[in-house]
């Protein structure tokens, strides 16, 4: 079987998901950019099949993230913020942080570019969070 015969044909191809989870680094690179295609629309029950596989596949897909932050399919973009970065490692995130803070100023007052802007400020506030806990209990006592 060629590589290429198992990106999804359409929206609802499930045909070969679990076949890409088989696949090595090395066998499914060649495929990796089309396959995030699939998720310039979440709502296609494909896209939803596909993102366990590229979660998986981290450190492939991370090269092409920039690039489709600073492109222009909005909903790309939006979807790739909302599902992908979340589940990054943090030294990966780390490299986005410029690409989504240009996106948090994105200019516009549209349905799309209100919901870019909004996604990129949580993506990046979950980049940006430290979340230093005491070693030691804390109790917090209210007084009415």
């Amino acid at each position: 079987m060629k590589i290429k015969e198992l990106i999804p044909n359409d929206k609802i191809d499930f045909s070969n998901i679990d076949k890409l989870y088989g696949l090595t680094d090395d066998e499914i690179k060649p495929i990796i950019y089309e396959l995030l295609e699939w998720l310039q629309d979440y709502n296609w029950p494909v896209a939803q099949k596909l993102v366990p596989v590229l979660n998986e596949r981290e450190d492939l897909v991370f090269p092409y993230i920039s690039t489709i932050l600073n492109g222009n399919d909005n909903m790309w973009k939006y979807w790739i913020m909302e599902i992908l970065i979340p589940n990054f490692t943090k030294e990966h995130k780390e490299e986005l942080k410029e690409d989504l803070l240009k996106l948090t100023n994105i200019l516009g007052e549209d349905e799309d570019s209100k919901s870019i802007r909004e996604c990129a400020i949580e993506c990046y506030k979950k980049i940006d969070v430290k979340k230093e806990w005491p070693s030691f209990p804390i109790y917090i006592y209210l007084f009415v």
